[in-house]
């Protein structure tokens, strides 16, 4: 019998990995009913090996049907998604966030930025997707009024501050922008490396939109010719000697 949680079970032909991943929560649930300290909401990885012996299981369900509407939630569990850790250095107050994808990249701009930071508080570390859920953390950050984000020229580089975006706005932070100066940098550099696989145009096309139109044609034929510029193609030497990304951020 399912317990009320898990009534929707009852009305769906389910797997039988299904079955038994639901079987596991449902025992969960009834072995901790009215105990409010188990109940207690803690971190999901947390909660993901208490239920399951596996601290990552939980990640992998949540992309699954199972989490579909009206089904399978976080609270239902008594746990929440912790976003990961968002390394940046304080470099003054300014109010914009400068956020890096790769880390070379970020101990650069950091050091040129440590004597004369301008209007930038902070340089933060992206990491790659892990900005997608970090990007929260910001909220913590004092002054912040503006999030200007720098990644690579391909598929991956645009697609990252885009999600973060729509996370950062569901937390009510500033709009995640593109650091235009440093983008505009990086398109006059023609070290252009091959990437894992062309973009369709339209899809081409909805990438590039975030970035400033004055860029999206040549970011496009970047992205449809199967090619990529990666932001370390703005190394130290160049942006020491062209001072332009500074006045644009």
């Amino acid at each position: 019998m399912w317990r009320r949680e898990l009534s929707w079970a009852s009305t769906l032909k389910l797997t039988t990995a299904q079955t038994e991943t639901l079987k596991t929560i449902n025992r969960w649930l009834r072995d901790t009913d009215g105990d409010t300290h188990r109940r207690a909401v803690i971190p999901m990885r947390e909660r993901s090996l208490e239920i399951f012996g596996d601290e990552k299981r939980l990640d992998a369900l949540t992309t699954t049907t199972l989490f579909a509407p009206g089904r399978l939630t976080l609270t239902t569990l008594f746990t929440e998604r912790i976003p990961p850790p968002l390394a940046y250095e304080h470099l003054g107050d300014g109010g914009i966030v400068l956020v890096i994808e790769n880390s070379d990249t970020f101990a650069t701009v950091s050091t040129l930025l440590t004597q004369d930071a301008g209007r930038v508080g902070y340089v933060a570390f992206g990491g790659g997707h892990a900005f997608e859920a970090s990007v929260t953390r910001i909220a913590n950050l004092k002054g912040v009024t503006d999030i200007a984000y720098y990644g690579d020229l391909d598929d991956d580089g645009l697609t990252i501050p885009q999600r973060a975006n729509a996370s950062g706005t569901a937390s009510k932070l500033p709009p995640v922008r593109p650091a235009r100066g440093l983008y505009r940098l990086l398109l006059r550099q023609n070290i252009q490396g091959p990437a894992p696989k062309r973009v369709d145009p339209l899809a081409a096309e909805r990438r590039v939109s975030w970035l400033p139109e004055s860029l999206r044609r040549s970011a496009a034929n970047i992205l449809i010719t199967g090619n990529r510029l990666a932001q370390e193609a703005t190394g130290t030497t160049l942006l020491q000697q062209d001072h332009s990304w500074r006045d644009d951020l």
